[in-house]
């Protein structure tokens, strides 16, 4: 059986498969079988619903089997656009560079304890076999086969729901002395809007209609809204390049690429855009990514 080759970015805000799958990262384990089977997995005899929103921050992505759950969504999706519902795959994740050494193996080893997964996703059979997993840098996964047409100094800026990662490249390498995590993901411009909106409408935006401002700068709701949520975009774009150079990086002599959930922000809400900056939205990069990696490993083409 010809192997299958897929990559997942299992990320606190999102999970993203190489095929443009997106589904928040939230998992609810249901007491009895839902009505609907829509982005509901069933496994082990237990129903879980996937894609809720994701309040809290969860200290380990191995705490729980959330990100397990998620994942076989991902991998069903990727058999459904095959025509498959069974085979053996090989299956490459992602983790930022600065938690790399210290959370490797932990993850590799979450994922290969459980290497042969039978469950239903959406009210459809798959049985799957993980025949390996590789653990590979976010971020520098997602521009590897760009590198060639980059600056000597680059710097990826990937924004996240929960954290913004900073990776310097020199040269076509990752400086890994240089690499940074801020805790300023997208997830803080959400929470600071809506307290604005509290303050001064005593109600919130609910998360889906920020996010439709975040990616298109404008929306079709009340005018009032409207004018707060891109105010806070702006605040927030502004912040993340203060952030940025506050790190003492020559904005004149480095090229920036801006990846991430969040890179359409910086497009749409920045005042401070250079020819040097380079904007990638699409936010299943890192997935795509990492599956790119593996087809030049393992020589395979799924």
């Amino acid at each position: 059986m010809k192997e299958i080759l897929i990559g997942v970015d299992n990320g606190n805000g999102n999970t993203k498969g190489d095929t443009g799958f997106v589904i928040q990262s939230g998992v609810k384990k249901l007491v009895v079988r839902p009505p609907f089977d829509t982005k509901t997995v069933k496994w082990k005899g237990e129903y879980y619903a996937v894609g809720a929103s994701k309040t809290e921050i969860q200290k380990s992505k191995v705490s729980n089997n959330d990100t397990l759950i998620l994942t076989m969504a991902a991998i069903a999706e990727k058999l459904n656009r095959l025509g498959k519902d069974s085979g053996d795959i090989r299956l490459a994740v992602g983790l930022p560079l600065t938690r790399m050494g210290a959370e490797k193996q932990e993850f590799y080893n979450y994922f290969m304890k459980n290497r042969r997964l039978n469950y239903k996703y959406e009210g459809q059979f798959y049985s799957v076999y993980i025949v390996s997993v590789d653990v590979f840098p976010q971020g520098y996964a997602a521009v590897v086969n760009r590198l060639n047409t980059f600056a000597m100094s680059t710097v990826v800026v990937d924004i996240g729901s929960w954290t913004i990662d900073i990776l310097p490249i020199i040269e076509g390498q990752p400086d890994v002395s240089q690499c940074k995590s801020l805790s300023l993901g997208t997830f803080t411009a959400i929470a600071d809007i809506n307290e604005n909106l509290r303050q001064k409408f005593g109600e919130e935006a609910n998360e889906v209609i920020i996010k439709d401002v975040m990616l298109h700068r404008k929306s079709a709701i009340n005018q009032k809204y409207l004018t707060i949520i891109q105010d806070g975009l702006t605040v927030y774009a502004d912040k993340i390049m203060n952030n940025l150079r506050s790190l003492k990086i020559n904005f004149d002599l480095t090229q920036f690429v801006f990846i991430g959930g969040g890179a359409s922000i910086i497009k749409n809400f920045s005042s401070d855009l250079g020819e040097n900056m380079l904007i990638i939205e699409d936010v299943c990069i890192n997935a795509k990514g990492y599956k790119d990696i593996l087809e030049h490993k393992y020589k395979v083409v799924v």
